[in-house]
Order: structure tokens, then sequence, then C-alpha cells
């Protein structure tokens, strides 16, 4: 599995080295921005640089969907499935490779906008204090704490989710080329399969957690969604592993 996910990485490859050059071309302006004391610029840089960090995770779910529908699609890349390795072992590679691109990405940018902020701080005094005061506003007026088991199973939660709708993608565009390949209006049919899927997910997680002990305490919530949704994951996968076992010759 580890040569199927670095066949994987390889092949997306060129897109993280566009997002790189990019990366390094709002770092530059912003420390232009802050050798120069131009606050403007800066102000402009942070703002792209947040509109360019969410749309790059998205391009790169986004981009492990469309890869994979190329590989049951593409003749040259239909040979992956010849090759001598299961189909679980083929879409396990793609979900872990696409879920680790996601990880490192998030926490990639996410480095990069503590430290920008803390570029930031030490330049301007005045904001350090506005962090301070902000914290104490939302602790006194809406006794909102920060706190960091929260903010970690907020992360998990969220990274369980992107890898949920990757996988159930998977799932529908499996379908629509296995099982259903011969139908009329296979891809819109897929397509009402993924939004019902992801609609039968919700209400199940819903009518697990409602009156359940502790779901007032928001990691206890989230430890709890992150378990459904990584269930949920499973079944995606199998679902998707099974139908190229029984359609596509490995």
């Amino acid at each position: 599995m580890l040569k199927l996910m670095k066949y994987e990485f390889r092949k997306q490859a060129f897109s993280k080295l566009v997002i790189l050059a990019l990366i390094a071309l709002f770092e530059i302006a912003f420390f232009y921005g802050v050798i120069r004391d131009n606050q403007n610029m800066i102000g402009t840089v942070m703002g792209l640089l947040i509109v360019f960090t969410l749309g790059a995770l998205f391009f790169l779910a986004f981009e492990s969907i469309i890869t994979y529908s190329n590989d049951l699609k593409q003749k040259c890349s239909y040979m992956l499935f010849l090759t001598p390795n299961t189909s679980y072992s083929i879409v396990g590679a793609k979900v872990l490779s696409a879920g680790i691109q996601i990880i490192l990405a998030g926490a990639a940018f996410f480095a990069l906008f503590v430290f920008d902020a803390g570029v930031l701080i030490a330049r301007y005094d005045k904001l350090a204090n506005f962090k301070k005061a902000f914290l104490q506003f939302l602790d006194q007026f809406y006794n909102i704490q920060i706190d960091f088991s929260d903010l970690v199973a907020t992360v998990c939660y969220i990274i369980a989710l992107w890898i949920f709708i990757i996988t159930l993608a998977f799932f529908s565009i499996t379908l629509s080329t296995t099982f259903l390949a011969n139908k009329k209006y296979k891809g819109i049919v897929s397509f009402i399969i993924f939004m019902v899927s992801n609609y039968l997910y919700s209400k199940i997680s819903n009518l697990i957690l409602d009156g359940r002990p502790g779901m007032g305490d928001v990691s206890i919530l989230l430890t709890w969604q992150t378990v459904i949704t990584v269930v949920f994951i499973l079944l995606a996968y199998f679902g998707t592993a099974w139908m190229l076992e029984k359609k596509v010759s490995v």
C-alpha cells in the first residue's frame, strides 16, 4: 500500500508545487508590508491568504476525487486496477493519501497563520493588547473560553468529515462506473445517492447523539461525531472496494 500511496502523491505533486509557490509570493508580500510598515498591504495580503487557504483545501479534496474518477475512466490510468493489488489496497491508498494531504495542508496553513500572527504581534504592540482584550471580552460576556481539548476535538472532526466526503464521492463514482455503467442518467443517479447518503449520515448522527448524556460538552460531542463519521468512512470504503472487486478485474 505504501507504494500505491507514493504513486498517488507523485501524480498530484505538481499542484502542491504551485500552491507552495503562491504561498511564497504571499509571504514575500506580507513581509514587505511588515518591513515597510504598510498596514493596508498587510491587511490585503492576509485577506487574500485566508481566501487562498480555503480554496486550496477545497482543491486538494476535489483533486483527489477527480484523480480517482480519471483512474476509472482513462485507459492509461485504468491500468492501475490491473496491477497485482487488491481493490481494498488501491482504494485504501487513495483514501489515506487524500487524508494525509488534507491533514498536512491544514497543519501547514495553521502553522503559517500562527507564525504570521506572531510576527504582527511582535511588530505592533497594540495587537498584543487587542488579543488580551478580546479573550477577556469573550470570557466575561459570553463565558467562552478557548479550551485545548475542544480545539483538538474540532480539528479531528473536521478532518474526519473531509475524508468522509472524499470517500463517499469515491463510492458514488464507483457506483456510476460499475453497476450503473450502462444505465441512462447514471451520473445524476450517483449524485443523488451521494446527497442522500450525506442526508442519512446527518440524520443517523442526530439520532445517536440526541439525548445521550454529556452532549453539552463540546469535546465529548465532537468526539462522538468523529467516531460516527469514521464508521461511515469505513462503510463507504468497503462498499467502494467491494464494487471494484465485483466489476473490475484486479
